[in-house]
C-alpha cells in the first residue's frame, strides 16, 4: 500500500510546484485538480516526466446543471487520455431523486471511459456511512464510488468515529483522503498526521484486511497552510510522512 500514498497538487498551490517537493517527501504520486483537457495532459506528461504519477484528477459536479454534468464527461475523456482511472469528484444537488439517476448515467459514461468516480465524503450525498450506502445503493452503479475522508467524517457528523464508519462501507471505497482533524464538528482545524484524533492505525487496518488498493491522497489544507511558502507547506507533508512512516504505512 505505501506506493499508493499521494498528495494533492493544491497543498503546494499547484502541480508545478508540488512536483518539485514530492520527491524531496518520497511521494511518487499525485492528484490532479480537473482542469480543461489540453491542461490536464500538459500537466500529466510533466508530472511523469519528473518521476510523478497521477493516480487520481479532481473535480466537483452540481448534478442540476446540464453544464456541468458534460464537464464531468469531458473530464472522463481527458483521464482515460493520460491513463488515470480514479476521479474524486465533489457532487451537489437539491433534488436527490435526479441526482441519484444523473449520478448512475455518469457512472455509466465513466465506465466505458474505464474511469471510477470516487464521491467527496460530505452532504448531500456521503456524510457518513449510512448516506454513502444510501447513495451506493440507489445509485447502483460500479462505476460510482466513495471518496472516503478521514477527517471529514467528524467534521460534518457529531460523535462519529473514522474508523468505525469506514468499517461499515469499505467495500464501496474506491480512494481516501487522508486528513487529520482536532475531532471538533465543524472544526476546520485538520494538524499534520499523528496531531489530531484521527485513528490511522485502525483505518490502515481496515483498508489492508479489505484488500483495498487504491489511491491513498494526502489533503492538507485550512488553517495548518494558511500564509505558509510551498517551503513551509512542505514541511507539514514530511510531517504527515513522518507520521506515516512511524506506523509502517510509508
Amino acid at each position: 500500500m505505501p506506493n499508493r500514498i499521494s498528495c494533492r497538487e493544491g497543498v503546494y498551490g499547484g502541480w508545478k510546484t508540488a512536483v518539485r517537493y514530492l520527491p524531496k517527501a518520497g511521494i511518487r504520486n499525485i492528484e490532479l485538480q480537473g482542469q480543461n483537457p489540453e491542461d490536464l495532459k500538459e500537466a500529466a506528461a510533466a508530472c511523469r516526466t519528473a518521476g510523478i504519477t497521477p493516480l487520481t484528477i479532481a473535480g466537483g459536479v452540481d448534478l442540476a446543471d446540464a453544464a456541468s454534468v458534460a464537464k464531468v464527461k469531458e473530464l472522463c475523456d481527458a483521464a482515460a487520455a493520460i491513463d488515470v482511472h480514479k476521479f474524486f469528484i465533489s457532487a451537489h444537488g437539491e433534488d436527490r431523486d435526479a441526482a441519484m439517476r444523473i449520478l448512475a448515467e455518469l457512472g455509466e459514461y465513466a465506465g466505458v471511459c474505464g474511469v471510477v468516480l470516487c464521491l467527496e465524503t460530505h452532504p448531500p450525498f456521503c456524510r457518513n456511512a449510512d448516506d454513502m450506502r444510501r447513495t451506493m445503493d440507489i445509485v447502483g452503479h460500479p462505476n460510482v464510488r466513495v471518496n472516503f475522508d478521514t477527517a471529514n467524517i467528524m467534521f460534518y457528523n457529531e460523535g462519529m468515529n473514522s474508523a468505525d464508519e469506514l468499517a461499515k462501507i469499505v467495500e464501496h471505497v474506491a480512494s481516501v483522503h487522508l486528513k487529520d482533524t482536532d475531532g471538533g464538528f465543524h472544526s476546520s482545524n485538520f494538524p499534520v498526521f499523528g496531531e489530531g484524533v484521527v485513528p490511522f492505525p485502525q483505518i490502515f487496518s481496515i483498508l489492508h484486511d479489505s484488500g483495498f488498493d487504491g489511491p491513498l491522497t494526502m489533503e492538507l489544507e485550512g488553517p495548518l497552510l494558511h500564509g505558509l511558502d510551498a517551503a513551509a507547506c512542505h514541511e507539514k507533508v514530511v510531517g504527515c510522512m513522518n507520521y506515516l512512516q512511524s506506523i509502517g504505512e510509508a
